[in-house]
């Protein structure tokens, strides 16, 4: 991580913040038997001064976010072109999860989104990981729990759903597991620059992680991380970030993107959007547990088919593009870096020939159609698929308009499966998007 002049007047910052007017929607409980309540709905787009980001480590210029160790995390925003804005920056591509995205039930909907018009405007960047001597260069972030200017604290002995959103950034080397939420009673938010914390560690009974503390290797592509966590009612603050030392961190290396111009560095560097939690009276109305895609696909599969598209010179365009497919991982929406290259390639031609209309054709699996009818984060994945293949599109510059999108479900078996394939690479050829040219 990258240090800058504005650290020091950062802190300087940090100390002077008022916690105050932010989106968290503290409710008092007027009894047992209430409805759920949110407690915190922060989705990293409310700055004190203009928000315009042109320097790494600037979460401090957020209203009721800081750091609280020596390495400061970043905030990335659609007011800040280049390095730090939405879109292609330092770390990768990626865009905020607006609220469209999430799919949320009608109770979170009213809790968290009325309308559907929260959140698609920034999203925050920390380092999980770096190995040898920079592991001291993590970072974190930490949400102070208040309603206008008064501090809260969570109710002893109540449940809580938590989740968050992470996507891997494009220019890590690594792919971490750990990625952890910690409830502390401390603020950290007035220590002295000179004194700050490399790292924080973890503490028992406030310290939580998804299922199975996965490793979360998804790049161009956000997932949820969720669970549940029962308050000790001292908690002031949700703090975000690798709470293990290097030892106790698993690492998967990654390979470079075909295609991508993002420098790759040593570390595991993960966007972070859209942190909510509520009161719960049980583990049912925590849509996001009982939705748990990771679970489920290590469940059912973890297999990705892939295949390279063959490509002659007496091919016309429409054929080119219609021999490109994106494959996906069971119950998952977010890309593949072959998947990508496929995109690219696709965009390429649309560039160069301003009339071309593409159709996107999304498909599932029949397992994923059964698992939809429990969890709702794979209902529809084949739209799903699509729909996210063209706001990917559409980011690079291709005008909507010549796009259409559709859905097959799991009805059109694909034509690569062969006989002989098992039911488990059968279905992982059904779990694709294709592509095809139109008047």
């Amino acid at each position: 991580m990258r240090f800058s002049s504005t650290l020091f007047k950062l802190s300087v910052v940090i100390s002077l913040m008022i916690l105050q007017g932010f989106a968290l929607n503290a409710q008092q409980r007027s009894g047992k038997g209430d409805k759920t309540k949110a407690f915190l709905n922060f989705t990293f787009e409310d700055f004190i001064d203009d928000g315009i980001i042109s320097e790494p480590n600037s979460i401090g210029l957020l209203k009721n976010v800081y750091s609280s160790t020596l390495t400061f995390a970043d905030i990335f925003n659609r007011n800040s072109p280049g390095d730090y804005g939405v879109g292609i920056n330092i770390y990768g591509d990626e865009i905020p999860v607006e609220a469209s995205f999430e799919r949320l039930n009608e109770t979170d909907k009213n809790l968290f989104d009325k309308g559907l018009k929260g959140g698609g405007d920034g999203f925050a960047g920390i380092v999980t990981y770096k190995p040898g001597k920079l592991s001291k260069e993590r970072s974190y972030i930490t949400i102070p729990f208040v309603s206008g200017k008064d501090k809260l604290k969570m109710t002893k002995g109540m449940k809580y759903c938590v989740e968050f959103w992470v996507s891997l950034g494009e220019s890590s080397k690594y792919a971490s597991n750990n990625i952890q939420m910690l409830f502390s009673k401390d603020l950290l938010k007035d220590i002295p620059l000179e004194n700050m914390p490399a790292i924080i560690s973890r503490e028992p009974g406030r310290t939580l992680s998804n299922y199975k503390n996965k490793i979360y290797n998804g790049i161009f592509g956000w997932e949820k991380v969720c669970a549940m966590y029962e308050a000790k009612g001292d908690e002031l603050c949700i703090i975000i970030g690798n709470f293990e030392t290097n030892e106790e961190t698993k690492t998967e290396p990654q390979k470079k993107p075909k295609g991508s111009e993002i420098e790759v560095l040593p570390h595991a560097y993960y966007y972070i959007d859209n942190v909510r939690i509520k009161e719960v009276n049980s583990k049912e109305q925590c849509t996001c547990i009982l939705a748990d895609t990771e679970e489920v696909a290590e469940v059912y599969s973890t297999l990705i088919y892939d295949k390279t598209p063959i490509l002659t010179d007496k091919m016309t365009s429409a054929q080119k593009i219609q021999e490109q497919v994106a494959y996906f991982g069971f119950g998952k929406k977010s890309y593949t870096p072959s998947g990508k290259e496929a995109f690219n390639f696709i965009i390429a031609e649309m560039n160069s020939d301003p009339s071309i209309r593409i159709e996107i054709t999304g498909h599932n699996d029949t397992k994923e159609d059964e698992v939809a009818e429990q969890s709702q984060e794979l209902a529809n994945m084949a739209r799903q698929r699509a729909e996210a293949i063209k706001a990917y599109f559409v980011r690079q510059g291709i005008d909507e308009g010549r796009i259409e999108v559709s859905s097959e479900g799991a009805n059109e078996l694909s034509l690569d499966i062969q006989s002989d394939d098992d039911n488990e690479v059968r279905d992982a050829k059904s779990r694709r998007v294709m592509f095809k040219v139109i008047p």
